[in-house]
């Protein structure tokens, strides 16, 4: 019985993996990545130049 479960939770869990990522999470991925690239790199300079 105990094998069985493993077995079916394995199957599952293979499907899953394979299924594409929903489109929903891929814009919000894509928007993730757009705010990461506005935000400065360095935010020591930035503070640097408030200190003044």
């Amino acid at each position: 019985m105990q094998q069985q479960i493993d077995d079916n939770l394995r199957r599952v869990y293979s499907d899953t993996v394979q299924e594409p990522l929903p489109d929903r999470f891929s814009h919000l991925l894509d928007k993730l990545r757009a705010q990461e690239s506005e935000e400065p790199k360095d935010n020591s300079e930035q503070s640097s130049k408030d200190d003044s």
